[in-house]
């Protein structure tokens, strides 16, 4: 059993493994394989179902890893960009019931209240500038 893990552990070493970027892939990898069940379109979906998951093998198992550093840390970026609307909108989802959210009209930073009916004046913290907002 000893020699088995030996074995095993020196085949993984050097490999790329298992990134950001990969875990991105199995989750788009999940979401055709549900399209998939739901319009049953075997043969396209299919197609693109197995495609994935050669990728992400592929990429898994590599041993080039300059290369598969540079797609991970472009995805990196790519995906910086879009941090803020994911966590704006993890927090729009948490607040929901408690709370409305509002765009600052002066610097365009959202703004939480608290909900109820009427008026209100509330102070942006980014810029300061005051602002009312009618809350149905």
């Amino acid at each position: 059993m000893g020699n088995f893990l030996m074995r095993l552990r020196n085949f993984f070493s050097g490999r790329n493994g298992i990134d950001k970027l990969n875990i991105a892939l199995i989750v788009v990898y999940c979401v055709v394989v549900f399209i998939k069940t739901i319009t049953r379109q075997y043969l396209w979906i299919g197609i693109i179902q197995y495609a994935l998951l050669a990728y992400i093998v592929f990429r898994a198992m590599s041993r080039n890893l300059q290369k598969r550093y540079n797609e991970n840390f472009k995805f990196e970026q790519v995906f910086k960009a879009w941090q803020p609307y994911f966590e704006h909108t993890k927090l729009r989802f948490q607040f929901r019931k408690t709370h409305r959210f509002r765009k600052c009209k002066n610097c365009g930073e959202f703004l939480r209240l608290k909900k109820g009916r009427g008026k209100r004046t509330v102070t942006c913290p980014k810029c300061g500038s005051e602002q009312k907002f009618h809350l149905l």
